[in-house]
């Protein structure tokens, strides 16, 4: 009897703990369920489609952005983020420590 007893109670506790560890308490990081905004960054410094790829690959690692387009034709990036997770200060430290410099940044309308 114990021991079937004893077989429940583990059966429970695993059952409890890999609900936790696998997810059943887990945040939603991605900042799917807020809204995200656009801006636009105006950009100084880009010269060709590396520098265009860089301002993506630096920028859209941060977390809390969701895409990022940039074109050195226009000397813009259009970004989608959550701002409760990044903010446009972070995202100008981002671009400012590849080498180019950030003019302004203003809202934009989704592509």
């Amino acid at each position: 009897m114990r021991k079937k007893h004893l077989f429940s109670v583990l059966l429970i506790l695993t059952t409890l703990l890999l609900t936790v560890s696998c997810g059943g308490n887990k945040k939603d990081k991605s900042g799917e369920q807020a809204t995200a905004s656009f801006i636009e960054v105006k950009i100084e410094g880009m010269t060709c489609t590396a520098c265009e790829q860089t301002i993506q690959r630096k920028v859209g690692k941060l977390e809390g952005i969701k895409s990022v387009r940039a074109t050195f034709t226009d000397g813009r990036a259009i970004v989608e983020y959550f701002p409760s997770l990044v903010d446009t200060l972070k995202i100008r430290e981002t671009i400012t420590s590849s080498g180019y410099t950030v003019k302004s940044f203003t809202p934009a309308n989704p592509l």
